[in-house]
């Protein structure tokens, strides 16, 4: 599968979680689903108009696996938008859906740490990369997002400016069925490639980086 790395850096909004509203709906509050993984299902409003096909359901499995108590990662933003047609040159089909996942790590001061967030984005490259090589329907893409961790303090002097890593999901087909097919093996390689940075992240790969 196509893996592509962005270095365009997303300068549209500093983000700063816990965030508490979001600027275009007051009601549309924080949800921590690490604390509260029974809520997944239903907050995600923008999967709720396509529960009949099968991409959802490994949507929701690759949002509660990243918030389980298995994972050293965590989400905190997520949007699907439906099919529309393909304007992307290099794919050869005439429909496209996208989403997006905004991903970090769960020891917050990591975020704050560029070669860290290098680290990350360039394990998921690799792994996507080597999975379904045949498959050319599908395709994640990173890029980073500039983040003011308040964990780390919100008062004046104090706080992280750091970094989240956003994957944007890419399925494109002949129609609404196809696109949507594909997208569920993009969703498939995703959890896979996160849970071999997992994997990495829990044997100590990541801890090497300041060793040498």
């Amino acid at each position: 599968m196509d893996a592509l790395i962005s270095k365009q850096i997303d300068e549209t909004s500093l983000r700063s979680p816990p965030w508490t509203t979001m600027v275009s709906n007051d009601d549309n509050a924080y949800i921590d689903f690490k604390k509260q993984p029974k809520l997944i299902r239903g907050a995600l409003e923008d999967l709720t108009p396509f529960k009949k096909w099968d991409f959802v359901e490994t949507f929701y499995s690759l949002i509660e696996w990243i918030n389980s108590a298995s994972s050293t990662l965590e989400s905190n933003d997520c949007v699907f938008n439906p099919v529309e047609k393909n304007t992307d040159q290099q794919y050869p089909y005439p429909k496209k859906c996208s989403a997006r996942l905004m991903i970090l790590f769960r020891d917050i001061p990591e975020n704050c740490q560029e070669k860290s967030v290098d680290w990350l984005s360039n394990k998921i490259l690799t792994l996507v990369s080597t999975m379904k090589p045949n498959f050319k329907a599908g395709a994640i893409a990173l890029s980073h997002s500039p983040t003011c961790y308040l964990a780390l303090g919100d008062q004046p002097n104090t706080g992280g400016m750091g970094y989240q890593v956003t994957l944007t999901f890419l399925a494109y087909g002949k129609n609404e069925s196809k696109c949507y097919e594909n997208m569920k093996e993009v969703l498939k390689v995703a959890q896979s490639s996160l849970q071999g940075v997992n994997k990495s992240i829990q044997h100590g790969e990541l801890d090497l980086l300041y060793k040498t």
